[in-house]
């Protein structure tokens, strides 16, 4: 039987050099032990509650609430859109331009083939206005000329 050595096939591959776990002795000296394990490439953490505080969730929420766009909001706080969201979501935040559910969607077509204008198909579903327009466009519906055009 041979020596078992670096080139071996029975080494199970090379002990890593001493200054490397040297190094890595040092980080884990300084990073928390409940902290180390949601830490991305960056040394970031991926949890969000972890990297925004309470009171950055609660001026999310409330810049949010005061019409702050979703992309700017991202932006800000250095979070995607996703993370945000589902902040906002565990927040209990009314969430804009959802949208339209199947059966919304039905009703939004009834309602205009029954000769009910756009504006308060949106406000029965608690939509918008735009939301309805598309919706029935995408559904194939012929739209009647608006008044004064």
């Amino acid at each position: 039987m041979g020596t078992v050595g670096p080139a071996s096939k029975k080494s199970g591959g090379l002990l890593p050099p001493l200054k490397k776990l040297q190094k890595l002795a040092e980080l884990a000296a300084v990073v928390p032990a409940d902290f180390v394990d949601d830490l991305d490439e960056t040394g970031r953490s991926w949890l969000i509650r972890r990297r925004l505080s309470d009171e950055q969730v609660t001026e999310l929420v409330e810049l949010y609430q005061s019409g702050v766009g979703t992309p700017e909001l991202s932006k800000r706080f250095g979070i995607s859109k996703p993370s945000m969201l589902e902040l906002l979501h565990d927040r209990g935040v009314q969430m804009r331009r959802q949208p339209l559910t199947k059966t919304q969607r039905i009703r939004a077509v009834q309602l205009y083939e029954e000769g009910l204008a756009i504006k308060p198909i949106a406000e029965t579903l608690g939509s918008s206005f735009g939301a309805v327009h598309r919706v029935l466009k995408a559904e194939g519906v012929r739209l009647r000329p608006r008044p004064g055009r």
